[in-house]
């Protein structure tokens, strides 16, 4: 029940994150207490990513995010519920959300 963690989690973390990123979190990850799944399928389109229709919009700093910037998730129908994160779904921490990047600057 976690192999997603080790194949599609810890490896997008590796991926797509910097060095200062990694850094703090893969020695989580390999400690189990960041345990992670990949969100990606959504319950009307499947794992076609073309058709996605949750939104990770950036929200700088200077807009009311985060030091350093956040993104606010919006999944704006019943079709774009994030479905099939096998049995990490009930004991992820975490979710790797791949998603439609809007820029909010």
């Amino acid at each position: 029940p976690t192999t997603l963690h080790w194949v599609m989690f810890v490896p997008n973390i590796i991926s797509l994150c910097d060095e200062e990123q990694q850094a703090e979190y893969l020695p989580l990850v390999r400690d189990w207490k960041m345990i992670g799944c990949y969100a990606q399928t959504e319950l009307g389109h499947g794992s076609n990513v073309r058709a996605l229709e949750t939104t990770a919009t950036f929200l700088p700093e200077s807009k009311g995010g985060q030091a350093g910037g956040s993104f606010v998730i919006n999944s704006p129908t019943l079709t774009s519920s994030k479905f099939w994160p096998g049995t990490l779904g009930r004991t992820a921490n975490h979710a790797m959300v791949i998603a439609r990047l809007i820029d909010g600057e």
